[in-house]
């Protein structure tokens, strides 16, 4: 037996007679175990001692009693909790059912029928948590059981603790509320203004998955998926299924809002749309709504800083906008301490005369501030993925990795490579760490005179960053 099973079973040895590990993530492990006083089969959640630490046993489970006071068919309660040898822990009733996780890995893609009744269910459970002032903050397929064909939602403990009792010192623990794939834009972001709207969003996210087997987002990295969540545009579920009602569609966009106040106010309201969707798709033609389908959903731009051709005076404006909101998609939306060290007036866009296009863009690879092979690794890695990522871009011409590989040396100058790339701008970068902390300075150089007009600096765990 592990260490960690031990110290525990010692620890409830004479409640609970544990069993076995069953699970773990990234905040919690979770033990089968038996009820020697109710004789019943229970799991038992326990904490991270890291951040068992952090939050305090005190105000941990004062706010966990709120939850515990949840009472609904659809929601899976709590039965316990405790402190014991400095583990914070909670107690639920184990189901012998599966995961509507367990279901997506076996099934891939749910029937429509079913991908929607679960999440009514879903939204009955969190409209009944929401009235009462619990905002759960981890939807997703993990935390929705299966039994008896019915979901049971779980796990409102932990968020909500964990957030009510320190989400301020997460930053300490190298942990985040939440998971990536569901997570609002407004959560992502670290809002202290999360409420049910965010909810909505997440179960948003668990439903599109129910429907086409991925979540609306992926990327390399935790970091990279919740940048995509606050600015890129939801790719269309007709597109990899067609057999999906407009209605649905039209609902699940809706649910996906960047803007909560865009999105679907309540879960009453949003249950209440797919169960009008699901009747409604009965009459609709599927030869119509196929052909309307590339039509109406095709996005016309990827980041909201984008347009083509801009004017000059406003180019450089758009070139800061598009390198950090590139730069947010591969280093991640939890980048800290972003600030701009230089005065808040850009200089004029100088490149434009010449042979110079204000347009393009050179970022040149981003280079350790000591020499070092994980060091090394991340900066080409970051260099790359920025140079992919602004790409994607409208209305700027990005030199290739290729065009910028031969300018490694420091022996030329900036306004040289913007000569011979013709960019109006030039990207440098470099890479620093200082124990779990890696640091990022970036710097926007114009390319006629050479000399830097933006710069900026992030901070970040190398675990959050590389995960």
């Amino acid at each position: 037996m592990t260490a960690p099973f031990d110290r525990l079973k010692s620890a409830l040895g004479d409640r609970y007679e544990l069993d076995r590990q069953v699970g773990q993530g990234g905040m919690a492990t979770v033990f089968l175990a038996r009820d020697l006083k109710h004789e019943r089969q229970v799991a038992i959640k326990v904490l991270r001692p890291e951040l068992s630490a952090s939050l305090g046993a005190d105000r941990f489970l004062r706010e966990i009693r709120v939850a515990a006071n949840l009472q609904h068919p659809n929601v899976l309660g709590l039965y316990d909790s405790g402190e014991s040898d400095g583990l914070l822990y909670y107690v639920m009733p184990f189901i012998e059912g599966e995961s509507l996780r367990d279901r997506l890995d076996r099934e891939q893609q749910l029937p429509i029928h079913d991908a929607l009744q679960i999440t009514r269910e879903a939204a009955e459970a969190l409209e009944y948590a929401h009235k009462r002032g619990v905002v759960h903050r981890d939807i997703k397929p993990e935390n929705i059981l299966l039994l008896g064909g019915h979901a049971l939602v779980a796990d409102f403990g932990i968020a909500r603790a964990v957030s009510q009792a320190g989400g301020d010192k997460l930053t300490q623990t190298g942990m985040a509320i939440g998971t990536p794939h569901y997570m609002s834009p407004e959560q992502s972001l670290g809002s202290d203004h999360v409420d049910a709207r965010s909810d909505v969003y997440s179960l948003g996210c668990v439903l599109y998955e129910l429907l086409i087997g991925q979540p609306p987002f992926t990327g390399p990295n935790s970091m990279a998926i919740l940048a995509r969540h606050s600015m890129e545009v939801v790719p269309s579920l007709q597109v990899v299924r067609p057999s999906v009602p407009d209605d649905v569609e039209d609902a699940v966009m809706r649910a996906l809002e960047k803007t909560p106040a865009d999105r679907f106010q309540t879960m009453k309201e949003f249950c209440e749309c797919l169960t009008e969707a699901e009747a409604e798709s009965t009459m609709l033609r599927t030869s119509a709504r196929r052909a309307s389908t590339a039509a109406r959903r095709v996005p016309t731009q990827v980041l909201p800083a984008a347009v083509p051709a801009p004017a000059p005076g406003r180019n450089r404006a758009m070139v800061i906008g598009g390198v950090v909101a590139a730069l947010l998609i591969i280093g991640g939306g939890a980048w800290a301490g972003l600030r701009n060290r230089d005065g808040d007036s850009l200089p004029s866009a100088a490149a434009a005369a010449g042979d110079l296009d204000p347009h393009r863009i050179a970022v040149l690879y981003f280079r350790p501030a000591a020499e070092g092979d994980s060091l090394n690794s991340i900066a080409d890695g970051l260099t790359e993925g920025l140079i992919q990522e602004l790409g994607r871009i409208p209305g700027l011409d990005v030199v290739s990795r290729g065009g910028v590989e031969q300018f490694r040396s420091d022996s030329v100058s900036n306004d040289s490579i913007a000569r011979a790339l013709r960019a109006g701008t030039i990207v440098t970068g470099e890479i620093g760490q200082r124990g779990n902390r890696l640091r990022v300075s970036l710097r926007l150089a114009d390319g006629a005179s050479g000399t830097d007009f933006e710069r900026a600096s992030f901070e970040q765990s190398t675990g959050n960053l590389l995960a």
